[in-house]
């Protein structure tokens, strides 16, 4: 296990800068692997760049690095290299979620910064004892399939190595871990954001920024084209609204039209623009250009500069990029008349600096101008914070009473024995509703982001229904209630995201079995017409009544319909599916009757033969 802060870290020992305490959701899984399962130490990092940070620990064991002992508890906050978990993890032999290091193949060992335990298990009786450099991981991975996070487990109470029941509760634990740390890392980065905001606000009001870009630049443009001896300046950027602003200084006798503005943006798209670099051009190379038969957006882009050159009685142009960063957001053209030199590249590398100046420029001006839509956005956000923290508190109020409760019985009960294993089993059934409300709370946030896009492929209907029947087969027959499922023998093909149409049809199946009595029926089935292909779930189950229909598909909204099997969620079921809808370009039905039944449609488009993936 390892513990040791990275060389030249300014973290001090048994601290964090991001968490002075453990986290209490981490700390909370830790405690539970280690008390649950029976393990004497088990601890969770999360990736800071190069290293892993130690963020949640517990266990009551005391061992020793290369600088010393040291408690389990004393390596919160400390931190260590990932080159030394990717290497165990290529030691490593499968378990599913869990990887185990045997000590017979770990050749890191106690010279690399290990915590290794102070016990005398390297002595072993049998081949399953636990040896003091065994060790178990579990490593987290984000969609993009990068490491952030890893979970520790070491000494087993029982001194062998986990069988196959134990793997399974491990493998549990494992993926809860998982969600509980991309649930950090997303929280985290919305607190960043957040500051970030908060900062920019600041900003804006210190910079004068009410002028607006045109402002700016009518402020600026003299001192410009004097200090970079140009004859006049052209300017195309970004208004912040998806559009583009463009200024022509005084004189140049440049009318801007639509088909200018699109020229330029198709220009921003090209490879020069995408690498950063200012563009020197001259009349005679457009000429050229025409002259060898160019095509396409290298024609236009031609044409489109020898017009500029005869309007503004010009023979040679810079072209400098605007952005921040890696971030473009437009082009500065400036001007250089007849018979005046022609510009050179360190005159280009020197407005490059301009550019970016530019860029800083663009992203106050139009941050200020949609100052009044953020705003309104910001309250509306705070409405759905609110209803937010209002739903997860109560939702996860009893949940985590009864986890407490389960884990104080179980100090109590013989481990092994029936009492024990009933009160195990009720913790997993509790640990799986807070897994349910936290899956919600991800998917919706992530579906919430205008930035989030489907991973769109072609997608069959039919084996996807049978799949979802097939997983709910087993909880329906607990609930006593009848599941049936109709799709027709052919392929129903869409355009989309599979997980997101997977996991709302889910919850509409979901929705189904808890407002359904025991002895009731849901059917899921598929209607196909010329167009679209319509996933239907019905029930005859409670219904829902007419004044709450317009309403359910609110976020965070929770009727006032009884849910027969099982606790009503955080509200967020419907708003989920509709959301899904939309990101597919298809819409959501509903119709339903109090004491009758619903019956709740995802409809999609079909992908037709000349559809195609972007």
């Amino acid at each position: 296990m390892t513990s040791t802060p990275s060389a030249g870290s300014d973290v001090p020992d048994g601290a964090s800068e991001a968490y002075p305490t453990p986290d209490p959701g981490l700390q909370l899984i830790a405690e539970g692997v280690t008390e649950l399962v029976g393990f004497g130490a088990a601890v969770i990092n999360i990736r800071r760049g190069d290293e892993f940070e130690i963020v949640a620990a517990y266990g009551n064991e005391t061992g020793h690095t290369v600088d010393g002992e040291m408690t389990v508890a004393e390596m919160l906050g400390t931190r260590f290299p990932v080159s030394v978990v990717t290497d165990l993890l290529d030691m490593s032999v499968d378990w599913g979620d869990i990887k185990f290091v045997p000590h017979e193949k770990n050749t890191i060992g106690q010279a690399e910064g290990y915590w290794v335990p102070d016990t005398d298990e390297d002595i072993l009786k049998d081949p399953q004892d636990w040896h003091r450099l065994d060790e178990l991981l579990a490593p987290f991975y984000d969609e993009n399939g990068e490491l952030v996070g890893v979970l520790s487990i070491d000494r087993p109470t029982n001194g062998r190595r986990p069988g196959r029941r134990q793997q399974r509760i491990l493998n549990r634990f494992a993926r809860q871990a998982r969600r509980a740390v991309l649930l950090t890392l997303q929280r985290e980065y919305l607190e960043e954001r957040a500051n970030n905001l908060i900062e920019a606000q600041s900003f804006l009001r210190e910079a004068n920024s009410q002028l607006g870009l045109t402002g700016v630049l009518e402020a600026t443009q003299e001192a410009m084209s004097r200090g970079l001896d140009a004859d006049g300046l052209y300017v195309q950027a970004q208004d912040g609204e998806g559009g583009s602003v463009a200024y022509v200084s005084p004189g140049l006798g440049w009318k801007v039209t639509e088909s200018n503005i699109a020229i330029g943006q198709a220009y921003q798209s090209s490879r020069r623009w995408n690498e950063g670099q200012h563009a020197i051009v001259n009349r005679d190379q457009l000429h050229q250009m025409l002259q060898h038969g160019e095509t396409g957006l290298r024609k236009k882009l031609a044409k489109i500069g020898i017009e500029f050159l005869d309007a503004v009685d010009a023979d040679s142009l810079l072209v400098v990029p605007i952005g921040v960063e890696t971030t473009a957001l437009g082009h500065l053209v400036l001007v250089r008349g007849v018979g005046r030199p022609r510009w050179t590249d360190t005159e280009g590398r020197l407005a490059m600096e301009f550019g970016r100046d530019f860029g800083r420029i663009v992203l106050t001006s139009n941050a200020y101008t949609q100052e009044r839509d953020l705003a309104q956005r910001l309250a509306t956000a705070d409405r759905v914070h609110s209803r937010l923290i209002e739903s997860v508190a109560q939702e996860l109020h009893n949940p985590l009473i009864a986890l407490t409760t389960g884990i104080d019985a179980l100090r109590h009960d013989d481990r092994g024995s029936s009492t024990w294993f009933q009160q195990v089993g009720n913790l997993i059934s509790r640990s799986d509703q807070l897994v349910a409300m936290v899956d919600d709370l991800l998917l919706f946030s992530r579906f919430s982001d205008p930035a989030s896009r489907p991973n769109v492929a072609y997608v069959d209907l039919v084996p996807l229904l049978r799949e979802i029947f097939e997983q709910r087969t087993y909880e329906s027959e607990k609930r006593g209630i009848e599941v049936s499922i109709d799709v027709p023998a052919h392929s129903i093909q869409v355009l989309g995201d599979r997980s997101e149409i997977k996991a709302a049809v889910l919850r509409l199946v979901d929705n189904a079995l808890v407002y359904t009595h025991r002895g009731g029926h849901v059917r899921l089935y598929i209607v196909e017409s010329a167009s679209e292909a319509a996933i239907s779930v019905t029930d005859n189950g409670v219904g829902i009544p007419a004044a709450e229909q317009l309403q359910v598909f609110t976020e965070f909204y929770r009727g006032t319909s009884q849910a027969i099997g099982g606790r009503k969620g955080v509200g967020l079921g419907l708003s989920i599916v509709e959301r899904v809808a939309r990101r597919h370009d298809g819409r959501v039905t509903l119709r339903s009757e109090p004491g009758t039944g619903t019956r709740v449609s995802l409809v999609l488009p079909l992908a037709n033969d000349g559809a195609s993936i972007d």
